[in-house]
């Protein structure tokens, strides 16, 4: 009996040293970003032929695309969109608009009923 005992007891240690490894060795999720140019669907309102990439509703980070020095890229902006075409070009699409700005935090919510997000210069975190 006391060999069952110990086989068990040894097992339920090897196990929990399993967990505990994983615990501290598993790496922490992050969030993908999302940019910085083109236009995204939004997940809940997919348009067939419309999008190749989607992005899900949520509150974003906004942030200016890097740039290599000396040079810094064209001021960012995104637009929110309630149908395709998601551009300038299409004002009537366009229910939001707002600019990244290089020197402090901005954010952009996107909302289950936006048809798509379009991105110049523009970085979105989840935020």
């Amino acid at each position: 009996m006391s060999c069952i005992y110990r086989r068990s007891s040894t097992l339920a240690a090897a196990a929990a040293w399993v967990v505990l490894a994983a615990t501290f060795t598993a790496p922490a999720a992050q969030a993908a970003p999302y940019g910085s140019n083109g236009v995204f669907g939004v997940t809940t309102q997919p348009r067939d032929g419309w999008a190749t990439t989607y992005i899900p509703p949520g509150r974003y980070r906004v942030d200016q695309s890097p740039s290599m020095q000396p040079y810094q890229s064209p001021p960012g902006l995104w637009f929110r969109c309630s149908n395709f075409p998601c551009a300038a070009t299409f004002p009537g699409n366009i229910i939001g608009t707002g600019n990244a700005l290089r020197n402090a935090p901005t954010f952009v919510d996107i909302f289950p009923t936006d048809v798509a997000v379009a991105l110049l210069n523009v970085t979105l975190t989840p935020a």
